[in-house]
């Protein structure tokens, strides 16, 4: 870490030299120092940690576990003269290092001078994670808190509204035992042992960490939100504060890119420090873990789940398929997974469809070779002709990067259904709902300027059963306006920064507002909503469109416990562990005949290794009752 030469270019006056102090009275028990800007002299510990800085822990640990017992010396130069061992005396200045203003500032020593060696060659050992421990660092509990990260979230980690209060103007008193950016706060810089790690998936690039892939763990450690995969699943309330990332080796060795969730890996010794570029607590291991073991089978057995080509068992799957451009490198694993996994489902919502010239920002918006590349495909593997629905989007309209045009779009099979009255919309028109009810286009799009601006729209269908007369169904397929982080779950900000949930409401009212509107019409209509809602079922946004609509939740109806509800792994939004951001909801008519083996979400991207997934998000797929009745 490169410190200024000058303290005032940051703001920083050093007050009165302190002498003879201890580790745990310059951390302090809050998150900002009582130290910080002030000198001390006389500050004695053994050296625990040598990397890209060096950690010496307290020789007087105390038993308040609001305290810190270890802390950072920034800069290389210090550890070249020393040895993990050392005991070393030190005069130095107290800096809480906070390069950006929505992260936690980091406590460290600056400016280290008069540093004197005591003695060489001293026992260090770690203290294990998940573990009471005593003497080493004092009497205190390991055990990492489970449910919630701050006490200014006030319960709920995704409370609306958010960023209404922030850590560092509060500077609360630590409690590690409730909360766990406490309990990792009160770590940082301790040398510490994960034992029997486990891995939450494959690694993968997080927005958050620019600098690559990176991997979650949880230790051997009381957790919540266990799936029967090994993963940890964020429900209501809960977004597993007891991950935590595992950042770059000291020694150059490599952390395991084969991980797939729920591997078990070999015990991870390192150091806890904030990330504080970042916004996240993380491990940096002294050496690589390994992959010990292995979950089996690999991958999920075939949905049981088929459809007869009859109204009373149709078959419809989601499928988020982020960003896929024509001649996709991807297509057989698709493929694979539609023909095999899914059994080829009736209708296919598809997200994330770019134009045909893929990233290309040529002014092509059509994505007839994109999807014309998909059918090709699954005809060549099923001998099913299907047939794909999409609107294009004015140019570059319809947000996310310049030049993709990413839209929604339904692959069908025409062997069993078929658009009902068609007479599709385009992009510059809205849709609406005629007296019937029938759509104004179909296919069209919702839209309500400006909700809508710079997003996806959603993609509205009416269907009819080829050989059910008189079977008729709406599909929605929605795209919301993607889950962004203005910060992470450890940031400053509390709740943290959510930053467009209130453009996911308000698409939220318009889409459910339009299926209001075919149902006030009748009641008994048959409709589906699938897509990426980009939010969590307890999150305001589907909370008001459930709300609006009286559509029910596919999950609920099936019988699917929480912690199996989950389609993808979410770096900062969910510190690695599995999520579902993409939704099914079906109308009373439909719902009345749902049963408990009528959905599921088929893992086959979430358990695959990173050269065996199709993409980030699972599909899901549902057998569905749309006859009249």
């Amino acid at each position: 870490m490169k410190i200024p030469r000058s303290f005032a270019a940051l703001g920083i006056i050093l007050t009165r030299c302190v002498s003879a102090v201890t580790v745990a009275e310059v951390r302090g028990n809050r998150y900002l120092s009582p130290f910080r800007g002030k000198s001390f002299t006389n500050l004695t510990g053994v050296v625990n940690f040598i990397g890209y800085y060096t950690s010496i822990r307290s020789l007087e640990p105390d038993d308040d576990e609001s305290t810190a017992e270890s802390i950072g010396i920034s800069g290389y130069d210090f550890g070249v003269d020393y040895a993990v061992g050392d005991v070393v005396t030190l005069d130095g200045s107290v800096w809480d290092d906070r390069p950006w203003n929505v992260f936690l500032p980091t406590t460290s020593i600056v400016s280290p001078h008069n540093v004197r060696r005591v003695s060489r060659g001293n026992p260090v050992r770690p203290v294990i994670l998940g573990r009471a421990t005593s003497g080493i660092i004092g009497n205190k509990n390991l055990r990492p808190p489970t449910e919630q990260y701050n006490k200014l979230d006030q319960g709920n980690v995704f409370g609306v509204p958010n960023n209404v209060a922030s850590v560092s103007r509060f500077n609360l008193q630590l409690e590690p035992r409730k909360y766990g950016m406490d309990f990792f706060q009160s770590l940082c810089a301790e040398l510490v042992t994960i034992r029997n790690p486990t891995a939450l998936g494959r690694r993968a690039k997080d927005d958050a960490l620019n600098s690559g892939p990176h991997l979650w763990v949880y230790g051997n450690w009381p957790v919540t939100g266990n799936n029967s995969r090994g993963g940890l699943t964020v429900t209501d309330r809960d977004a597993n504060p007891e991950t935590l990332i595992l950042f770059d080796p000291v020694d150059g060795t490599k952390n395991p890119n084969t991980t797939r969730l729920g591997d078990s890996l070999t015990d991870i010794t390192g150091v806890i420090e904030y990330l504080s570029i970042f916004g996240l607590y993380y491990i940096r291991p002294s050496t690589a873990p390994k992959v010990k073991s292995s979950r089996s089978p690999s991958l999920p057995p075939p949905s049981a789940i088929k459809s007869d080509g009859r109204c009373s068992a149709l078959s419809v799957a989601d499928y988020n398929l982020e960003d896929w451009a024509p001649n996709n490198s991807r297509i057989p694993i698709f493929v694979d997974h539609i023909a095999t996994y899914l059994g080829n489902p009736s209708i296919i919502f598809l997200q994330g469809i770019q134009d045909s010239s893929g990233p290309t920002d040529d002014g092509t918006v059509d994505a007839n070779l994109t999807l014309s590349h998909l059918i090709q495909a699954l005809e060549e593997r099923t001998g099913i002709p299907y047939n794909f629905v999409d609107i294009n989007p004015l140019d570059n309209n319809d947000g996310v990067e310049r030049g993709h045009n990413i839209r929604n779009a339904y692959i069908f099979n025409p062997l069993e259904v078929r658009l009902h009255y068609p007479n599709p919309g385009n992009s510059s028109v809205i849709n609406s709902v005629l007296p019937g009810p029938l759509l104004r286009f179909n296919p069209g799009r919702i839209d309500a300027p400006p909700v809508f601006e710079y997003c996806r729209k959603p993609l509205v269908a009416h269907w009819e059963m080829v050989h059910d007369e008189g079977a008729t169904f709406f599909t929605v397929n929605v795209q919301f306006k993607h889950k962004a982080a203005l910060s992470t779950l450890q940031s400053d900000p509390r709740p943290p920064g959510n930053p467009w949930i209130n453009d996911r409401i308000a698409q939220a009212n318009v889409t459910g507002s339009f299926i209001a509107q075919i149902l006030a019409q009748d009641k008994n209509a048959a409709i589906i909503a699938a897509g990426d809602f980009a939010e969590y079922a307890f999150v305001e946004p589907l909370k008001q469109l459930v709300q609006i609509t009286g559509l029910q939740s596919m999950d609920v109806l099936s019988g699917i416990p929480e912690v199996e509800r989950y389609t993808s792994t979410s770096g900062s939004f969910a510190y690695g562990s599995q999520d579902q951001l993409t939704h099914m909801f079906v109308s009373p008519s439909i719902a009345r005949y749902a049963g408990r083996e009528d959905f599921e979400h088929v893992h086959v991207n979430t358990w695959a290794a990173a050269e065996d997934a199709a993409g980030v998000y699972d599909p899901s797929l549902a057998r569905l009752n749309v006859c009249q009745h």
